[in-house]
């Protein structure tokens, strides 16, 4: 952490997340009106003291829905997430620690996925189980999984022969203390980095099946369903479309700006550059 508020983008992005998260917890204390009341305002209401970001078509107060909104990202982003982590964690260690057929199997699973679009994956699951937020979730944790299992096995691959390694094997260790004690952590900074660039994608996924009708059910009232809605009505009330997409693009530069914050956190190289800048300026 020391480390993380000394890098300017990993603040930005440390300050974004953190807001966007607090929003979506005090939701109920922030919000001036019941996001699913209809005609708690004016149909179409511009922007104003009352309505900070106006009505829609329904006189639904358009702030509140927003912050009701980021709840559903975030759940979406850190339960999917999650889950393909606890999944892809034991795979990858299994593929890069025993190599040979059970390597195979697991990367041609890897593969098979990777070969389909993230969005067609997403729309076949959902649409076969039917629009549901733990639907969503259980797509997205698919899709991510391959990319955080790959990372894993890259991780072990290059570790698996060490010679810490070639010593605590020979002093009798078990497969199981030799993964998960030793190469395990040597992958948690580049998994730490992994992990935020998928909850921004989960972020974005979760919007692109909302905007389809393919997210959580009315009247809940995700990003992309109000992009979605918003749509209908550019012309006429254009700020129905512009708070949900800019809330979008702030979830996701800021999940993005504290990956990479977390990224040079976790780089000792990183540190070293940029102790040397400093003592090449102060000479």
């Amino acid at each position: 952490m020391q480390q993380l508020v000394h890098d300017r983008a990993g603040v930005i992005g440390l300050v974004i997340v953190s807001l966007l998260i607090a929003a979506a917890l005090f939701a109920p204390v922030l919000a001036p009106a019941d996001p699913y009341e209809i005609g708690s305002g004016l149909p179409f209401a511009s922007p104003t003291g009352e309505h900070l970001m106006g009505t829609d078509d329904l006189g639904r107060d358009v702030y509140s829905r927003v912050l009701y909104g980021a709840r559903v990202s975030l759940r979406v982003a850190l339960f999917s997430v999650t889950a393909a982590a606890i999944i892809a964690i034991p795979l990858g260690l299994a593929a890069g620690y025993f190599g040979g057929p059970i390597d195979a199997v697991i990367s041609r699973l890897f593969d098979t996925v990777f070969a389909f679009p993230a969005i067609l994956i997403g729309i076949g699951f959902v649409a076969v189980l039917g629009p549901d937020l733990q639907n969503v979730i259980i797509a997205v944790a698919i899709i991510n999984i391959p990319t955080i299992g790959r990372l894993i096995r890259g991780t072990v691959l290059s570790q698996r022969n060490q010679d810490y390694v070639e010593a605590i094997r020979a002093a009798g260790a078990s497969t199981a203390r030799i993964t998960f004690s030793h190469i395990l952590p040597n992958a948690i900074p580049p998994l730490f980095v992994q992990m935020a660039l998928a909850a921004g994608e989960a972020v974005l996924l979760e919007a692109a099946f909302s905007f389809l009708g393919l997210g959580s059910r009315p009247p809940t009232p995700p990003w992309g369903t109000m992009l979605n809605e918003g749509r209908r009505f550019l012309d006429r009330a254009p700020w129905l479309g512009f708070f949900p997409g800019l809330a979008i693009t702030l979830m996701i530069f800021g999940l993005n700006s504290l990956s990479d914050g977390i990224r040079n956190a976790l780089d000792p190289r990183h540190w070293r550059s940029m102790s040397n800048h400093h003592d090449a300026q102060g000479a």
